[in-house]
C-alpha cells in the first residue's frame, strides 16, 4: 500500500504559508473540493536529465594513478520514493456528523483552516494536532 493515497499542494492563503496535505486514505475529497489543488501522488514520477561533470577517480582501491571520466548525462526518475515512516508535518482531524478522519500537513494550520472555509462540502469541525477544536466550518453553498 502506498504511504499516502494523495499528496495535495496547498498554495499560500493570503498571509498564511501553504504546504502539502497528506491524505493517506483518499478521504479529503469527502470533506472539501480538492479540484483546485495539485495532486502530487497522482502525477507519478518525473524524468529528469542531470549533467555529471568531468572528474577523476581511482580505477580500483589503493590505486597509485587516477583515470579521467568525461562529462556525461544521467537519466533519473524523481518523485517515486515513499516515506517508510511517519508522514511529515502536523496532524489535523476533520469531524463531520458521519465521519472523523486524520490528515497530515506541512502548511500552517491557519492556511488549512482558511482553505477549508472556502471549499468545504459538509459541516465540519477542524481539530489541530494538540486537540484544540477551531470554530465549526459550515458547508459552502453551491451557486
Amino acid at each position: 500500500m502506498a504511504a499516502s493515497a494523495n499528496v495535495y499542494v496547498l498554495p499560500d492563503q493570503t498571509v498564511y504559508g501553504g504546504g502539502k496535505i497528506y491524505d493517506r486514505f483518499g478521504n479529503l475529497e469527502y470533506f472539501a473540493d480538492v479540484s483546485s489543488l495539485n495532486d502530487l501522488a497522482a502525477s507519478g514520477g518525473t524524468d529528469v536529465v542531470s549533467e555529471v561533470k568531468a572528474h577523476t577517480r581511482l580505477p580500483y582501491m589503493n590505486s597509485k594513478s587516477s583515470i579521467s571520466v568525461p562529462k556525461h548525462d544521467r537519466n533519473v526518475m524523481t518523485g517515486v520514493r515513499q516515506s517508510k515512516g511517519a508522514l511529515p508535518g502536523k496532524r489535523f482531524t476533520l469531524v463531520s456528523a458521519l465521519e472523523k478522519r486524520d490528515f497530515t500537513t506541512t502548511a500552517a494550520m491557519s492556511a488549512v483552516y482558511a482553505w477549508l472555509k472556502t471549499t468545504v462540502k459538509v459541516d465540519v469541525t477542524f481539530i489541530s494536532e494538540g486537540g484544540t477544536p477551531y470554530d465549526p466550518i459550515t458547508a459552502v453553498s453551491e451557486v
